[in-house]
């Protein structure tokens, strides 16, 4: 029998959460990745999710590596591997720069001092849009894995507010 490791558990929740989320119509899912890097024994899922079709869109990304695997399955392994997954969260605006409204409503969200990446891409066909990226600097183990759905409805209300904009008006 296929015994799930705590990669797998935490992509069933978070996968979980944002379909029962796209299901009672809060949201809908825009896309969904799978990957299984064989040369790297490293596995990422993301899945893309707007809020009632809004500006805004996000992708919620878990990652794995192969110390984080080898700490799972070989206990004898000591070191400051955690069996888990690093989880990241992107929030893309079709536009090219973020207001200063809405830099306030992340650091509101998710703390000032959250490591935060800004970054404008352009598209030829997209024109251009701009991205917010939140880590976490720490594993995600399934010790935690009901703070993976509380970050699901943090992102969407996150990405609600941003809709509305500073004053609750909506944009």
């Amino acid at each position: 029998m296929f015994d799930p490791t705590a990669f797998d558990n935490l992509k069933t929740v978070l996968e979980g959460t944002i379909y029962d989320r796209d299901l009672d119509g809060t949201i809908s899912i825009l896309k969904r990745h799978d990957l299984v890097d064989i040369a790297t024994l490293s596995r990422s899922y993301t899945i893309g999710f707007n809020s009632n079709g809004k500006l805004f869109e996000v992708d919620m990304m878990l990652k794995s590596d192969l110390k984080k695997l080898a700490s799972e399955l070989l206990p004898d392994q000591k070191g400051t591997d955690f069996a888990g997954a690093a989880i990241s969260i992107l929030f893309r605006k079709h536009s090219d720069s973020w207001t200063e409204d809405e830099l306030e409503i992340f650091n509101n969200q998710w703390g000032e001092n959250r490591c935060y990446e800004l970054r404008t891409v352009s598209s030829n066909r997209q024109g251009a849009y701009s991205e917010m990226i939140i880590q976490f600097d720490r594993t995600i183990t399934e010790e935690m894995i009901d703070d993976v759905e509380e970050m699901v409805y943090f992102t969407i209300e996150t990405i609600d507010l941003l809709g509305k904009g500073k004053n609750g008006n909506n944009k």
